[in-house]
């Protein structure tokens, strides 16, 4: 294994669970009662109403795909009689299906920050930091099921 590869594989993730980790801890301690999400639902709806749904079912959806595929074993869908290739191919397919439906309701709930002024009057730069990171890692997720 190269050092990139480990590195990506071995280290960040324990690193992310760390910082993750110590991150709430703080928060907690130092910022307890300034947690909040300045819900915007009330500012408007009807957007709302399309891309949230769409956005939480694909990602529930996708999820749901990644723990299935480790939990469950290969010997298992071999004893079902399912071709390893079939399996991925329709893993792949339903990853793809999950990830537009992530995708389209993300573009809808981005669009709502944009374009209604309501919601836009009450949006900070935390939560287009918080979008467009979330944005890189659907899209990182994406490109390998491509």
């Amino acid at each position: 294994m190269s050092s990139t590869a480990g590195f990506l594989w071995v280290v960040l993730p324990y690193l992310s669970i760390t910082i993750f980790v110590l991150g709430h801890i703080w928060r907690w301690r130092y910022d307890q009662f300034g947690w909040t999400s300045y819900s915007s639902q009330l500012q408007e709806r009807s957007w709302l109403r399309w891309g949230s749904p769409l956005f939480h079912y694909g990602a529930f959806a996708a999820i749901a795909g990644h723990a299935l595929g480790l939990l469950v074993p290969e010997s298992w869908t071999a004893a079902l009689g399912i071709p390893a290739h079939d399996y991925h191919l329709f893993a792949a397919g339903a990853g793809t299906v999950a990830a537009v439906v992530v995708l389209v309701g993300m573009a809808i709930l981005a669009g709502r920050r944009s374009f209604s002024p309501r919601v836009r009057a009450t949006t900070t730069a935390v939560d287009w930091v918080a979008l467009i990171a979330l944005g890189t890692v659907v899209v990182m997720g994406i490109i390998p099921t491509i």
